[in-house]
């Protein structure tokens, strides 16, 4: 019996280490088993980036929408989408973005969360993916389905426990961390890629990129998309968003215009953006010829938006609003500074968003901002 137990305890000594070790880690940093209600009702800011938890992304901006007062200006789309600032308006704004990835997921993200609560503008950015075929078929699009899936993964995985022994091994982060403070300047950090890398979400829904754009400044090789040289990989192969495609997918434009047609029925007024490639970016993918498809998204849009007396702004050359490759966090994400000078270059063009924002505010911004990838 004694022999029994023994064995017992041989066995469960390694099993309690697996699941321990990783536990401790992911309870510390808030990447699992800490759930997100009280800092999102607390006034207190944050910055909240996950490693293994990217879901629960949809979760925050849905229940900050839901406790938030009225936001006269909400940002909905897909990481394209956050680097719009509540900075940089002068009435409530809150970035609801990385919650969008197809056209069709537009309706039911704003039938969920905003229709209680709605705000007079709702400025969203288009990919130019979502009008790609090859990316999405749309296959499924039903425009009677108005409901948006949300939940909260709060206890960890298997996988995730094992990705945690898997970055240990690789040196991604250390036992240092457990001690390092989660407070930086009155901010609460909370999950790994916060902590880590200084990276996540702040309390008006904008993504801070923290150690990316610390990496850039140095121009350190090991920053993500160096160079563009992954972006180049997605064009080389036809991966990743960055799928070959001829022609425009017609039933995006369906999608597009039910999408205002719905927005108008609301009284939302509807204010898009088709966001920047990086100047080489656009270059390579004239030069591969396999992305035609793009040059019809502009043009087609526009009529539907025109239709409905909305806004469409065709933001996809940083030349056009005086940004450049130097102020891009990777091949098709522009920084803080590209999306400053985008929303002047709009007020300077008479878009409605002159009654949500100070054009000589946003050039006194401009003037003082921290380097070339953050304003504020």
């Amino acid at each position: 019996m004694k022999n029994f137990l023994n064995k017992i305890i041989v066995f469960c000594i390694p099993v309690f280490v697996f699941f321990s070790i990783p536990s401790l880690f992911l309870y510390k940093t808030g990447e699992n088993y800490k759930s997100l209600d009280d800092i999102i009702l607390s006034k207190q800011d944050y910055l909240i980036g996950y490693a293994y938890n990217e879901d629960n992304y949809k979760y925050l901006k849905c229940k900050e929408l839901q406790t938030k007062s009225k936001q006269s200006v909400i940002g909905l789309g897909s990481s394209r989408m956050l680097q719009f600032r509540d900075k940089m308006f002068t009435k409530p704004f809150y970035n609801a973005g990385y919650t969008v990835s197809s056209i069709s997921d537009f309706v039911p993200f704003i039938d969920t969360n905003i229709l209680n609560n709605k705000p007079e503008v709702l400025l969203i950015t288009l990919d130019q993916w979502m009008f790609n075929e090859n990316w999405d078929k749309l296959s499924e699009y039903n425009p009677s389905n108005k409901y948006y899936q949300v939940g909260f993964n709060k206890n960890a995985s298997i996988p995730t426990l094992y990705n945690v022994w898997s970055d240990l091994f690789k040196s991604k982060y250390g036992f240092e961390i457990l001690h390092n403070s989660d407070k930086i300047e009155n901010t609460k950090k909370i999950g790994l890629n916060a902590i880590v890398n200084n990276k996540g979400f702040r309390k008006d829904g904008s993504m801070y990129y923290g150690e990316q754009i610390y990496k850039l400044i140095e121009n350190d090789s090991s920053a993500n998309d160096y160079n563009y040289s992954d972006t180049y990989n997605r064009i080389e192969k036809g991966i990743n968003r960055f799928e070959y495609g001829k022609k425009t997918n017609e039933k995006a434009f369906i999608v597009l215009e039910d999408l205002l047609k719905y927005c108008q029925e609301k009284n939302i007024y509807v204010i898009a953006i088709i966001p920047p490639f990086a100047n080489q970016i656009n270059s390579k993918l004239n030069e591969s010829k396999k992305y035609s498809y793009i040059e019809d998204i502009f043009t087609t849009s526009n009529m539907i938006f025109k239709k409905y007396d909305f806004e469409l702004w065709d933001m996809s050359n940083l030349s056009k609003y005086g940004s450049n490759d130097k102020e891009t966090l990777d091949g098709f994400h522009g920084g803080e500074v590209t999306y400053l000078k985008m929303l002047i270059h709009m007020l300077e063009n008479d878009s409605k968003l002159n009654n949500y924002s100070s054009i000589e505010q946003l050039k006194l911004d401009l003037t003082n901002k921290k380097n070339n990838y953050q304003v504020y």
